[in-house]
């Protein structure tokens, strides 16, 4: 369990929260401008809404869990809660209500923050080579 009473895990997980929040924004205001342009029936935004949060949500748990390298499962699902929540208020006012079709991509995007964190713990780090003279 990550120790909260240091201010540096709450930190990564606010950071990785917002950078996060900050993808799904930039990837579902892409997406409204094609759909918007390209004359696209509403039917096939699910897929890209649900693809934004997955990217989302793997962002904001590598983003938490990279720098200190320890408990990227819990690190990665607690910073994908907040971009989960901005995503599932988005939804609910443009849809003008909620529905438990809304739930599958804010699960993917809590799943996706668990495999993000797992990731950024088990990546290989790079060794620096000594120069040769």
């Amino acid at each position: 369990m990550p120790n909260f009473k240091d201010g540096s895990v709450n930190k990564r997980i606010l950071k990785g929260s917002l950078w996060g929040t900050a993808v799904f924004a930039l990837l579902s205001a892409a997406f409204c401008l094609v759909f918007l342009k390209a004359d696209i029936s509403q039917e096939n935004y699910f897929p890209f809404l649900a693809a934004a949060s997955f990217l989302s949500g793997l962002t904001a748990g590598f983003t938490s869990a990279r720098k200190k390298r320890e408990n990227g499962l819990i690190n990665g699902i607690l910073s994908s809660i907040l971009p989960t929540a901005f995503m599932l208020a988005a939804m609910s006012a443009a849809a003008k209500g909620f529905s438990a079709y809304q739930l599958v991509p804010a699960a993917a995007a809590v799943f996706a923050g668990a495999v993000g964190g797992i990731a950024a713990v088990n990546m290989k780090r790079r060794r620096k080579k000594p120069k040769k003279k």
